[in-house]
């Protein structure tokens, strides 16, 4: 099965050293794990960290106009 673009796979053999680590499919090009020869299985990649949005500040009031 070709792979999408962006896409990540992961090993999934308990004995493997790479067990775990997400790995682009595009960079290992094949669909057999490079330490230990399991297959690898297609996993969605992980979410990136959020990092919490801060209100814009406020801009200064004009200064009040005399009467």
């Amino acid at each position: 099965m070709p792979s999408m673009p962006g896409s990540t796979v992961q090993c999934l053999n308990p004995q493997c050293a790479a067990r775990g680590l997400w790995l682009r499919a595009e960079l290992v090009g094949t669909e057999i794990c490079p330490t230990c020869g399991e297959a690898l299985r297609h996993v969605p990649p992980p979410l990136m960290q959020r990092h919490p949005l801060r209100p814009r500040p406020l801009p200064p009031r004009p200064p009040l106009r005399p009467r």
